[in-house]
């Protein structure tokens, strides 16, 4: 069995939240979900996944928080 070469994480971790203040959960099923609860947030980088998420919701103000 092959051994998972280690990544160290993107140093850019951000937080995606919205308009209505839900934040972005990961994905289900393949697409992009939101929740309520900010203790469900999943960290974003700062390159293309923000421009996906924006793409895929164009009626949301979506704003990236540092932690």
């Amino acid at each position: 069995m092959k051994k998972k070469k280690y990544q160290p994480p993107h140093p850019n971790q951000y937080i995606a939240m919205d308009n209505d203040l839900q934040v972005f959960a990961g994905y289900k099923n393949g697409y992009p979900c939101w929740s309520n609860n900010i203790d469900d947030f999943k960290y974003i980088n700062d390159t293309t996944h923000i421009r996906t998420l924006r793409d895929w919701f164009p009626g949301k103000r979506i704003e990236l928080m540092k932690i």
